[in-house]
Protein backbone atom coordinates (compact mmCIF):
# COMPACT_ATOMS: atom_id res chain seq x y z
CA UNK A 1 0.00 0.00 0.00
CA UNK A 2 1.47 3.58 -1.11
CA UNK A 3 1.98 5.72 1.94
CA UNK A 4 0.23 8.74 2.26
CA UNK A 5 2.34 11.50 2.02
CA UNK A 6 3.13 13.96 4.93
CA UNK A 7 1.75 17.89 5.22
CA UNK A 8 3.62 19.92 2.79
CA UNK A 9 4.78 22.02 5.66
CA UNK A 10 6.34 19.44 7.21
CA UNK A 11 8.29 18.66 4.36
CA UNK A 12 8.75 22.18 3.16
CA UNK A 13 10.51 22.67 6.85
CA UNK A 14 12.52 19.44 6.38
CA UNK A 15 14.11 20.74 3.32
CA UNK A 16 14.77 23.78 4.24
CA UNK A 17 16.27 22.65 7.73
CA UNK A 18 18.23 20.04 6.06
CA UNK A 19 20.05 22.45 3.52
CA UNK A 20 20.69 25.44 5.54
CA UNK A 21 21.57 22.42 9.02
CA UNK A 22 19.55 25.27 10.76
CA UNK A 23 16.18 25.40 12.66
CA UNK A 24 16.36 29.07 12.72
CA UNK A 25 17.75 29.87 9.72
CA UNK A 26 14.81 27.42 7.66
CA UNK A 27 12.11 28.96 10.04
CA UNK A 28 13.69 33.11 8.24
CA UNK A 29 13.26 31.77 5.40
CA UNK A 30 9.89 30.08 5.34
CA UNK A 31 8.92 33.35 7.65
CA UNK A 32 7.84 30.95 10.27
CA UNK A 33 9.24 30.81 13.90
CA UNK A 34 12.01 28.21 15.22
CA UNK A 35 9.42 26.35 17.29
CA UNK A 36 6.91 25.66 14.46
CA UNK A 37 10.21 24.39 12.33
CA UNK A 38 10.61 22.41 15.14
CA UNK A 39 7.05 20.99 15.76
CA UNK A 40 7.07 19.83 11.75
CA UNK A 41 9.66 17.80 11.07
CA UNK A 42 8.96 16.40 14.91
CA UNK A 43 5.35 15.62 12.65
CA UNK A 44 7.56 13.93 9.61
CA UNK A 45 9.97 11.87 12.14
CA UNK A 46 6.73 10.65 13.49
CA UNK A 47 5.26 10.01 10.27
CA UNK A 48 8.72 7.88 8.76
CA UNK A 49 8.90 6.41 12.50
CA UNK A 50 12.64 7.75 12.61
CA UNK A 51 14.49 10.80 13.79
CA UNK A 52 15.72 12.79 10.87
CA UNK A 53 18.48 15.00 12.71
CA UNK A 54 19.78 14.97 15.83
CA UNK A 55 19.95 18.14 17.95
CA UNK A 56 22.66 19.34 19.87
CA UNK A 57 22.56 22.57 22.18
CA UNK A 58 23.86 25.18 19.21
CA UNK A 59 23.19 22.96 16.57
CA UNK A 60 21.48 20.42 14.59
CA UNK A 61 22.76 17.71 11.95
CA UNK A 62 20.83 14.95 9.56
CA UNK A 63 21.09 11.45 10.41
CA UNK A 64 21.70 8.71 8.07
CA UNK A 65 18.20 8.86 7.11
CA UNK A 66 17.82 12.30 6.81
CA UNK A 67 21.05 12.52 4.86
CA UNK A 68 19.51 10.07 2.16
CA UNK A 69 15.93 11.91 2.19
CA UNK A 70 17.29 15.31 2.14
CA UNK A 71 18.08 15.34 -1.37
CA UNK A 72 14.94 13.07 -2.50
CA UNK A 73 12.82 15.90 -0.68
CA UNK A 74 14.76 18.87 -2.50
CA UNK A 75 14.65 17.68 -6.12
CA UNK A 76 10.67 16.70 -5.38
CA UNK A 77 10.02 20.16 -4.69
CA UNK A 78 12.59 21.69 -7.19
CA UNK A 79 10.10 19.38 -9.64
CA UNK A 80 6.45 20.48 -8.17
CA UNK A 81 7.81 24.13 -8.08
CA UNK A 82 8.83 23.81 -11.97
CA UNK A 83 5.75 22.52 -13.03
CA UNK A 84 3.75 25.42 -11.72
CA UNK A 85 6.54 28.03 -13.29
CA UNK A 86 5.89 26.35 -16.42
CA UNK A 87 1.83 26.55 -15.70
CA UNK A 88 2.30 30.42 -14.64
CA UNK A 89 4.54 31.57 -17.77
CA UNK A 90 1.92 29.81 -20.50
CA UNK A 91 0.44 33.25 -19.17
CA UNK A 92 2.88 35.46 -18.45
CA UNK A 93 6.57 35.01 -20.04
CA UNK A 94 8.29 37.75 -18.48
CA UNK A 95 12.26 37.27 -18.26
CA UNK A 96 14.05 39.34 -16.08
CA UNK A 97 17.67 39.55 -16.76
CA UNK A 98 20.08 41.46 -14.01
CA UNK A 99 23.66 42.18 -16.48
CA UNK A 100 26.41 44.36 -16.33
CA UNK A 101 26.51 47.46 -17.44
CA UNK A 102 29.07 47.01 -20.11
CA UNK A 103 27.67 43.79 -21.12
CA UNK A 104 24.20 45.12 -21.76
CA UNK A 105 25.11 48.38 -23.52
CA UNK A 106 27.73 47.51 -25.85
CA UNK A 107 27.09 43.86 -26.49
CA UNK A 108 23.71 42.75 -25.30
CA UNK A 109 21.01 45.00 -26.16
CA UNK A 110 22.70 45.86 -29.76
CA UNK A 111 21.65 41.65 -30.13
CA UNK A 112 18.30 41.27 -28.38
CA UNK A 113 15.84 42.26 -31.25
CA UNK A 114 17.38 38.63 -33.07
CA UNK A 115 16.44 36.64 -29.51
CA UNK A 116 12.81 38.86 -29.56
CA UNK A 117 12.17 38.16 -33.33
CA UNK A 118 12.47 34.52 -32.82
CA UNK A 119 10.70 34.37 -29.22
CA UNK A 120 8.01 37.11 -29.76
CA UNK A 121 6.14 36.37 -26.95
CA UNK A 122 9.00 36.38 -24.50
CA UNK A 123 8.99 39.65 -22.70
CA UNK A 124 11.97 41.14 -21.16
CA UNK A 125 13.03 42.89 -18.34
CA UNK A 126 16.48 44.42 -18.52
CA UNK A 127 18.28 45.66 -15.23
CA UNK A 128 21.86 46.39 -14.65
CA UNK A 129 23.90 45.54 -11.75
CA UNK A 130 27.42 44.55 -10.49
CA UNK A 131 26.73 42.54 -7.93
CA UNK A 132 25.45 38.91 -7.68
CA UNK A 133 21.22 39.32 -6.85
CA UNK A 134 19.69 37.16 -4.51
CA UNK A 135 16.94 34.76 -6.30
CA UNK A 136 14.59 34.20 -3.12
CA UNK A 137 14.34 37.91 -2.32
CA UNK A 138 14.50 39.49 -6.01
CA UNK A 139 12.70 38.94 -8.81
CA UNK A 140 15.39 38.38 -10.98
CA UNK A 141 15.37 35.06 -13.17
CA UNK A 142 19.03 34.90 -14.35
CA UNK A 143 21.87 37.28 -14.04
CA UNK A 144 24.95 37.98 -16.33
CA UNK A 145 28.44 39.28 -14.38
CA UNK A 146 32.21 38.53 -13.92
CA UNK A 147 33.61 35.87 -11.33
CA UNK A 148 35.53 33.21 -10.67
CA UNK A 149 32.23 31.16 -11.67
CA UNK A 150 32.07 29.82 -8.28
CA UNK A 151 28.07 29.95 -7.24
CA UNK A 152 27.03 27.11 -5.27
CA UNK A 153 23.09 26.24 -6.03
CA UNK A 154 23.31 27.89 -9.56
CA UNK A 155 23.76 26.96 -12.85
CA UNK A 156 26.69 28.16 -14.42
CA UNK A 157 27.46 28.76 -18.11
CA UNK A 158 30.73 30.68 -19.05
CA UNK A 159 30.60 33.24 -22.02
CA UNK A 160 33.71 35.28 -22.12
CA UNK A 161 37.04 34.78 -20.69
CA UNK A 162 38.10 38.39 -19.17
CA UNK A 163 40.61 39.65 -20.94
CA UNK A 164 41.94 43.15 -21.16
CA UNK A 165 44.23 45.36 -23.13
CA UNK A 166 43.82 49.23 -24.37
CA UNK A 167 42.50 50.89 -27.39
CA UNK A 168 41.80 54.08 -28.65
CA UNK A 169 41.31 55.68 -32.11
CA UNK A 170 43.91 55.52 -34.44
CA UNK A 171 43.98 59.15 -35.09
CA UNK A 172 44.87 59.73 -31.07
CA UNK A 173 47.36 56.57 -31.53
CA UNK A 174 49.70 58.68 -34.13
CA UNK A 175 49.17 61.84 -33.04
CA UNK A 176 50.81 60.80 -29.71
CA UNK A 177 53.34 58.66 -31.39
CA UNK A 178 52.19 55.51 -29.14
CA UNK A 179 54.63 53.45 -30.27
CA UNK A 180 55.91 51.71 -27.14
CA UNK A 181 53.86 50.66 -24.01
CA UNK A 182 55.82 53.35 -22.15
CA UNK A 183 54.16 56.14 -24.08
CA UNK A 184 50.79 55.25 -22.77
CA UNK A 185 52.12 56.90 -19.30
CA UNK A 186 51.44 60.73 -20.99
CA UNK A 187 48.52 60.28 -22.24
CA UNK A 188 45.02 60.12 -20.57
CA UNK A 189 43.66 56.98 -19.63
CA UNK A 190 40.34 55.59 -18.95
CA UNK A 191 39.38 52.23 -16.61
CA UNK A 192 40.42 50.65 -13.87
CA UNK A 193 43.41 51.70 -12.25
CA UNK A 194 44.03 47.81 -11.41
CA UNK A 195 43.62 46.49 -14.67
CA UNK A 196 46.13 49.41 -16.42
CA UNK A 197 48.79 48.86 -13.40
CA UNK A 198 48.78 44.81 -14.38
CA UNK A 199 48.70 45.54 -18.24
CA UNK A 200 51.64 47.75 -17.93
CA UNK A 201 53.57 46.16 -15.57
CA UNK A 202 53.26 42.59 -17.82
CA UNK A 203 54.55 45.41 -20.85
CA UNK A 204 57.67 46.13 -18.39
CA UNK A 205 56.89 49.63 -17.78
CA UNK A 206 58.71 50.75 -15.24
CA UNK A 207 58.05 53.93 -13.25
CA UNK A 208 54.19 53.72 -12.95
CA UNK A 209 53.92 56.50 -10.67
CA UNK A 210 55.10 58.98 -12.37
CA UNK A 211 53.64 60.99 -15.25
CA UNK A 212 50.55 59.74 -14.03
CA UNK A 213 47.64 60.64 -16.53
CA UNK A 214 44.96 58.49 -15.96
CA UNK A 215 41.45 60.19 -16.98
CA UNK A 216 37.74 60.03 -15.33
CA UNK A 217 37.22 56.77 -13.43
CA UNK A 218 33.52 55.63 -14.89
CA UNK A 219 33.26 52.00 -13.87
CA UNK A 220 31.41 51.30 -16.52
CA UNK A 221 33.53 50.15 -19.83
CA UNK A 222 31.00 51.41 -22.44
CA UNK A 223 31.56 55.15 -21.35
CA UNK A 224 35.56 54.66 -20.95
CA UNK A 225 35.08 53.62 -24.98
CA UNK A 226 32.61 56.12 -25.23
CA UNK A 227 35.03 59.16 -24.37
CA UNK A 228 38.17 57.25 -26.44
CA UNK A 229 35.92 57.58 -29.58
CA UNK A 230 35.81 61.32 -29.25
CA UNK A 231 39.90 61.12 -29.20
CA UNK A 232 40.25 62.43 -25.09
CA UNK A 233 42.51 59.11 -24.29
CA UNK A 234 43.17 55.61 -24.20
CA UNK A 235 40.88 52.90 -22.32
CA UNK A 236 41.70 49.86 -21.04
CA UNK A 237 38.73 47.32 -21.91
CA UNK A 238 37.64 43.72 -22.83
CA UNK A 239 37.74 44.01 -26.64
CA UNK A 240 35.48 41.30 -26.51
CA UNK A 241 32.63 43.50 -26.48
CA UNK A 242 33.69 46.18 -28.79
CA UNK A 243 33.99 43.60 -32.02
CA UNK A 244 32.21 46.05 -34.35
CA UNK A 245 34.55 49.03 -33.59
CA UNK A 246 37.99 47.20 -33.69
CA UNK A 247 36.53 45.48 -37.31
CA UNK A 248 35.49 48.99 -38.49
CA UNK A 249 39.03 50.69 -37.68
CA UNK A 250 37.35 53.34 -35.29
CA UNK A 251 39.51 51.61 -32.33
CA UNK A 252 42.53 50.00 -32.01
CA UNK A 253 44.62 48.06 -30.24
CA UNK A 254 47.83 50.08 -30.43
CA UNK A 255 50.13 46.90 -28.66
CA UNK A 256 49.52 42.91 -28.60
CA UNK A 257 49.84 42.29 -25.28
CA UNK A 258 46.50 41.13 -23.55
CA UNK A 259 46.26 40.66 -19.73
CA UNK A 260 44.86 37.05 -19.05
CA UNK A 261 42.81 37.90 -16.25
CA UNK A 262 41.90 34.59 -15.23
CA UNK A 263 38.44 35.07 -14.30
CA UNK A 264 35.22 35.38 -16.70
CA UNK A 265 31.43 36.25 -17.79
CA UNK A 266 28.81 33.78 -16.65
CA UNK A 267 25.69 33.56 -17.31
CA UNK A 268 23.84 32.40 -13.87
CA UNK A 269 20.84 31.08 -12.81
CA UNK A 270 18.93 28.83 -9.78
CA UNK A 271 19.66 24.71 -10.30
CA UNK A 272 15.76 24.75 -9.38
CA UNK A 273 14.81 26.90 -12.54
CA UNK A 274 16.37 24.92 -15.33
CA UNK A 275 13.54 23.61 -16.38
CA UNK A 276 11.74 27.05 -17.26
CA UNK A 277 11.59 27.03 -20.51
CA UNK A 278 12.01 30.77 -20.82
CA UNK A 279 15.04 30.47 -19.21
CA UNK A 280 16.22 27.31 -21.58
CA UNK A 281 15.87 29.70 -24.50
CA UNK A 282 17.38 32.67 -23.58
CA UNK A 283 20.72 30.56 -22.33
CA UNK A 284 20.98 28.68 -25.82
CA UNK A 285 20.43 31.95 -27.36
CA UNK A 286 23.30 34.06 -25.47
CA UNK A 287 25.72 31.19 -25.61
CA UNK A 288 25.89 30.66 -28.86
CA UNK A 289 25.86 34.70 -29.33
CA UNK A 290 28.88 34.58 -27.01
CA UNK A 291 30.61 32.16 -29.49
CA UNK A 292 30.01 33.76 -32.14
CA UNK A 293 31.65 37.15 -31.07
CA UNK A 294 34.89 35.02 -29.58
CA UNK A 295 34.57 33.62 -33.27
CA UNK A 296 34.77 36.74 -34.84
CA UNK A 297 37.55 38.12 -32.62
CA UNK A 298 40.07 35.84 -33.70
CA UNK A 299 39.17 35.96 -37.17
CA UNK A 300 41.95 38.35 -38.76
CA UNK A 301 40.55 41.45 -40.64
Amino acid sequence: MSMKLPPIAAIRAFEAAARHQSFTKAAEELGMTQAAVSYQIRLLEDRVGTPLFIREPRQVTLTATGRSLSPKVTEALDLLGSAFIEIAEKARLDLAISVLPTIASAWLVPRLSSFQAANPNIKINLHTSNEMVDFIKEDIDLVVLSGNGNWPGNDVFPLFPIEYTPVCTPEFRDRNRLTQPSDLLAVRRFGSPGWWRRWLTEAGVENLDEGNQMGLVLGVQAMDVAVTLLGQGVAMVVPTFFVDELKNGRLVQPFTHVVEDGRGYFLVYPEARRRSRKIQLFRDWIIAEAEATRSSLAVPA
